[in-house]
């Protein structure tokens, strides 16, 4: 019998039962794992107790031989101990750098995509996220209020597009700019999601894959979110002032 103390290992016997992982169960359990932090040792002990919840609907040897083969041939082709897996892209501003990063970080979105920023007013970046949306990826967007109605400000449309943005309401600012994708890849640095930084500003853009560095974030999103109140309705602002 397997060891059923990894806490993540429930939810993939249930993904188990019907002998199908879903696109919308591997999303999950993918946004789990990274939540857990899961790397290394841990993921290798995950690994194997996979592979044991399998040996447990096989009866004969031949098969159990199978699938113990499959184990062990599947660790080889898992990087080796102490060689880093991870993946670093560092951009700077001005020129189109930083934005052209950022909408390629958004168009690899396939499942999830948490965006936590001071404001959007950048065109290019706005209609990749509309985009995004448009093709299924679960957007969200965390926001701060009092850029909601600048000139030229984004947030209002990717609202109306049906997009949920949460908002500070407080007297200080929610200044960051970081975005999570799939939960497998954080986009941050001092670069705002705006056309004048783009044009004019020294800014700084980073985008890591470090399992580490991507669960900070999703943790700090997700408290975020759950802190932050939803953005008001539209009535009576007109998207175009």
């Amino acid at each position: 019998m397997a060891d059923s103390s990894h806490p993540l290992l429930a939810l993939f016997r249930q993904s188990f039962a019907d002998n199908t992982l879903s696109q919308e169960e591997a999303s999950r359990l993918r946004a789990q794992l990274a939540a857990h932090g899961q790397h290394g040792n841990a993921l290798d002990e995950l690994r194997h107790q996979l592979f044991a919840v399998v040996r447990e609907r096989f009866n004969t040897l031949p098969d159990k031989a199978a699938i113990d083969w499959l184990e062990a041939a599947g660790a080889l082709l898992m990087p080796s101990a102490g060689a880093s897996a991870t993946h670093t892209e560092v951009y700077f501003s001005p020129l189109d750098n930083c934005a052209d990063a950022i909408r390629r970080f958004i168009q690899r979105a396939a499942h999830s995509l948490d965006v936590c920023v001071f404001t959007i007013s950048d065109d290019r970046i706005t209609d990749a996220l509309l985009a995004a949306h448009r093709r299924g990826v679960h957007l969200r967007l965390l926001t701060d209020n009092e850029k909601l109605y600048d000139k030229g400000s984004d947030i209002r449309q990717l609202h109306a597009a049906g997009i949920p943005v949460h908002v500070d309401t407080t007297d200080n600012h929610m200044h960051h700019k970081f975005a999570v994708a799939d939960g497998r890849s954080v986009l941050t640095g001092s670069y705002n999601w705006t056309r004048s930084a783009s044009l004019y500003n020294h800014e700084n853009l980073l985008i890591a894959d470090d399992p580490k560095v991507i669960r900070s974030y999703q943790l700090e999103f997700e408290r975020l979110w759950a802190e932050l109140p939803l953005m008001p309705p539209l009535a009576g602002k007109n998207l175009a002032e």
